[in-house]
């Protein structure tokens, strides 16, 4: 028997013993860690866990990395490929859940619906504190024009946005209909700032101080990417001193968050549980979608979602 292990502790087995149902000589278990033994065949790692070699020595029948996520910067490539091992990656299963959730942190941003509600359950009927404004006419940047950021600027013209964005990776004939402009020129026009872009080394810490300061005053930042494209001792920085609005986080530098997380004192700051991608139809998507990838690695095919090939 060959085993596939699946590192994901939303992980849903089923799904992807379901996907493998052509591979009876399989058996799907979830682990917290990698386990030793050259039987174990496909790591199905969610973002919890880092896999690179030293993970990677404890299993020497590796075939595949799969990770059950659209980012795979938990994947040391590099150590993937020195293993002679496949890795792949779910891009676009979630890519209308997460657009939806970033233009909803936008418009409650901008419409205080945050502060309001807090307001109500302090004992206050008013505005005092909050200042909602009107969607229409608002001006959306967007640092990163790929499959999601889009699909929000599909959305936010839908909603009568003025929508920019920055994207070093395209053309503005490929960008139509949204302008193209430099991140400076992005951070001081608009009045919210989403962001939707891989962690990579290039992008690791690309929102700072210098950043920030860019930003208009009272202009709202949005991430529901990664928690580290943004330094976030600077962000809170910016929301203490006001010069930020506020500011809407589906990452977190830590997941789950620590009681001494600085964000969970932030003011006018909107927190969710990395739960920009979840809708019922999202659910067992990347589980089905990482058995998939390892079924067609066990019939000799090419998987879909490829990063790394071996060899």
């Amino acid at each position: 028997m060959s085993r596939v292990v699946l590192l994901d502790s939303a992980g849903d087995p089923a799904a992807v013993a379901a996907a493998l149902h052509a591979h009876p000589e399989v058996t799907v278990e979830a682990a917290g860690h990698v386990p030793a033994g050259d039987d174990v065949v496909a790591l199905l790692a969610g973002g919890e866990l880092a896999i690179g070699a030293g993970e990677l020595a404890a299993v020497p029948g590796v075939r595949i990395v799969a990770a059950t996520a659209t980012g795979f910067d938990h994947l040391d490539l590099e150590a993937i490929a020195v293993a002679g091992a496949w890795a792949t990656h779910c891009p676009g299963y979630c890519d209308a859940e997460v657009a939806d959730h970033a233009i909803a942190c936008a418009l409650a941003l901008l419409r205080s619906v945050g502060d309001l509600d807090r307001a109500v359950r302090d004992g206050h009927w008013d505005l005092a504190g909050a200042r909602p404004r009107r969607i229409a006419g608002a001006v959306l940047g967007i640092r990163g024009l790929g499959r999601i950021g889009r699909e929000v600027a599909d959305r936010g013209r839908a909603l009568g946005m003025t929508v920019i964005a920055c994207d070093p990776h395209l053309t503005q004939a490929a960008a139509e209909p949204v302008s193209l402009v430099a991140l400076p020129e992005l951070l001081a026009a608009a009045d919210v700032v989403t962001l939707h872009m891989a962690l990579t080394p290039e992008t690791r810490g690309l929102i700072g101080g210098a950043e920030l300061a860019l930003m208009r005053p009272g202009a709202y930042l949005v991430n529901c990417a990664r928690a580290a494209l943004v330094d976030h001792v600077a962000l809170g920085e910016a929301l203490h001193d006001g010069w930020l609005g506020g500011c809407a986080l589906d990452v977190l530098p830590t997941e789950p968050p620590p009681p001494g997380e600085a964000a969970l004192a932030w003011p006018r700051t909107l927190l969710s549980p990395h739960a920009a991608y979840f809708s019922p139809e999202t659910e067992h998507a990347p589980y089905r979608l990482g058995g998939e990838a390892v079924a067609a690695v066990l019939d000799g095919r090419e998987p879909a979602g490829v990063l790394v090939r071996p060899g």
